[in-house]
């Protein structure tokens, strides 16, 4: 029996998208451009005003396996979306891609390598954030030990554009379509119980932080998705001990906290902040933040010159 040649596992590039037509033509082409040879493209349109099928209308999509349009007759929210694409995905492999983020090119074959090196069902990779007047190469730190216990403090892994899943892994592990936020953070909690981790430590995704209609703009979804999170995770938190579950709390509280200081939620940002340092006061950063959230709009502008709050 003759040796056939070797075809790369075909990737599945799930792009959501909803009413952002400029940002998805973008995307799309970024798509279009890996240089990594067999990849299929599911463009999931989460009922746009303008249906994605005419935005691309005019993209040549011929060197692409296979691409498709699948549209939602009502707007379900990006998870529902999420999960469409995995359904219609035919790859061995399934990586998202926000429609107002961009991949490098090299992304899914630095991937794909990496999973198959490491016998990992997830690859991550860092980014390169685009703010209004810099830009800023951020790469993920390696974690040494429990990839749960890390997740359930902090998002080391990134947004869902950095990441490409085994699709039965995700299969299994579908996300929730209750969080309007945080959403990422708690399906890699859940794909991390079941699967290991690879991480690529270059920035092969593109992060626009100025695209209209990012979730952190709204506060109310972020308290929502803390609520949420809080309320899944705490029991396996507890599994670590009382002394980590304490500090499982103080962790999403700072994040909320530091969410709603941002967003100008002062009264709300001061309540998040002292819970997290009452919770776990060995973390300087949650007293930094309170601090800076007391005064309101005048002290969280002193912190920022003085001690580089991050926005």
């Amino acid at each position: 029996m003759g040796d056939g040649p070797v075809t790369d596992p075909l990737v599945t590039a799930v792009v959501t998208t909803y009413g952002r037509p400029d940002h998805l033509r973008d995307a799309v082409e970024s798509v279009r451009e890996q240089t990594y040879d067999n990849v299929e493209l599911v463009v999931v349109d989460d009922h746009s005003e303008t249906p994605a099928r005419e935005v691309l209308a005019d993209i040549d999509l011929g060197s692409l396996a296979d691409h498709r349009v699948v549209r939602h007759g009502t707007n379900r929210g990006a998870n529902a979306a999420r999960n469409t694409g995995i359904e219609a995905a035919d790859g061995e492999y399934v990586a998202f891609l926000d429609d107002d983020d961009q991949w490098l090119p090299k992304k899914v074959a630095r991937q794909v390598h990496a999973v198959e090196a490491d016998d990992a069902g997830v690859a991550y990779c860092g980014i390169r954030r685009v703010l209004p007047d810099e830009e800023r190469i951020e790469i993920p730190r390696p974690v040494d030990g429990d990839m749960t216990k890390a997740l359930l403090c902090a998002n080391v892994v990134g947004s869902m554009s950095v990441a490409l899943v085994a699709t039965e892994v995700a299969e299994r592990v579908p996300l929730d379509e209750r969080f309007p936020c945080w959403a990422d953070l708690e399906w890699f909690v859940n794909l991390s119980r079941e699967t290991a981790f690879t991480r690529v430590p270059e920035p092969l995704v593109v992060y626009d932080c100025d695209s209209p209609g990012r979730l952190t703009e709204d506060f109310g979804k972020t308290q929502r998705g803390y609520e949420l999170f809080v309320e899944e995770f705490e029991p396996l938190a507890a599994q670590y001990g009382d002394r980590f579950r304490r500090k499982f709390r103080a962790w999403a509280a700072f994040r909320a906290g530091k969410s709603a200081v941002h967003a100008g939620r002062y009264d709300r940002a001061r309540a998040l902040l002292y819970s997290a340092v009452r919770a776990y006061p060995y973390e300087p950063q949650f007293a930094t933040y309170l601090l800076a959230a007391l005064g309101g709009e005048r002290t969280h502008d002193l912190g920022r010159r003085v001690r580089g709050l991050k926005g």
